[in-house]
């Protein structure tokens, strides 16, 4: 059976089953899925060993770490972190996997249930951090002090767990599950709108400093297809629905523009992330000037500010509730 993309515009490509007479490239068997973009017809074994070499190739050229570093995966229940997971395992590495409860209710459990199905599979012990009982907060009225998007929020709260949790556990990589579509969708909203200092920080590294460890995204080789794909025929569940607070995300609508695009000329979208990674970022966008401290309270990285964000936060949640 041969796997092909079908394109639907606005709701996202499906992979479908679909009758067929291709050939692996490599082995000559019958393949299950073709890669323009590569110019390859795999059958599940090479597909297999194909996503764990470019993840591999992806690890080695940008130096993100070694056998011997203690890495903390960031997974969420989605099917590229719990993939990772699974890649970064069967290739050898010292991998550690962190999960973070976000209170969103029915589709947090959902995430729970996977990566911990994903655990019982791989044999491993996952760390399950609750997000409001670890920082002390309640996360919907931090929100609303925060007053920006709530998937800024989100992210931001999970960076900061992540850090904080790594440097207390003596971890010195930090690793999370996203792709190339997740990095061509962000770097063409940042162009678009000249978000230079983003652009500045975004690539497939951001290097350690004294306040976090070095964060690497194995997988920007890698496309949501091909880790769908890679997910399915691993047999490792995952949460396939959208985070219900996502559904206004503009990366989404991204993704679709971008997908459109690599329809017509494949390989585009790798060649747009890639060539800015080698070619424009550290040409056109220099260091930021920002002065990088450490939160007098709780030592997480800040910018020129003595308290981080989430700190200066519950400062104001506590005068609000004085007030009251």
């Amino acid at each position: 059976m041969m796997y092909k993309v079908k394109k639907k515009f606005g709701v996202g490509r499906l992979i479908i089953k679909e009758q067929n007479h291709m050939k692996c490239t490599v082995c000559k068997e019958n393949a299950v899925i073709s890669l323009k973009r590569h110019n390859l017809k795999l059958c599940e074994k090479h597909f297999r060993e194909h996503i764990l070499c470019q993840t591999e190739r992806v690890i080695k050229h940008f130096n993100m770490f070694k056998k011997d570093d203690s890495i903390l995966l960031a997974v969420s229940g989605g099917k590229d972190s719990l993939g990772l997971w699974l890649i970064l395992k069967e290739l050898g590495f010292n991998v550690k996997a962190l999960h973070i409860i976000m209170p969103f209710g029915e589709y947090s459990d959902k995430s729970l249930e996977m990566v911990k199905s994903c655990a019982t599979k791989l044999n491993e012990d996952p760390i399950i951090i609750e997000a409001n009982e670890y920082l002390e907060i309640d996360f919907f009225k931090a929100l609303k002090i925060y007053k920006k998007p709530i998937c800024s929020f989100c992210g931001k709260i999970k960076r900061y767990i992540l850090s904080i949790y790594a440097n207390k556990n003596s971890y010195n990589v930090i690793s999370t599950g996203h792709n190339l579509d997740d990095e061509t969708a962000f770097l063409l909203g940042n162009v678009l709108h000249w978000h230079t200092e983003y652009l500045n920080k975004q690539g497939p590294i951001l290097e350690s400093n004294q306040f976090m460890p070095r964060k690497v995204k194995p997988l920007i080789r890698i496309t949501d297809e091909e880790m769908k794909f890679f997910a399915d025929i691993s047999k490792i569940g995952y949460v396939e629905e959208k985070c219900p607070h996502s559904r206004y995300a503009k990366s989404i609508f991204f993704k679709e523009i971008l997908n459109e695009i690599d329809d017509q000329m494949p390989g585009t979208k790798a060649f747009f992330y890639l060539q800015y990674i080698k070619n424009i970022k550290g040409v056109f966008f220099q260091e930021s000037n920002e002065k990088l401290k450490g939160c007098k309270i709780c030592q997480y990285q800040t910018y020129n500010d003595d308290i981080c964000f989430l700190c200066n936060i519950k400062s104001k949640m506590k005068r609000t509730e004085n007030e009251h």
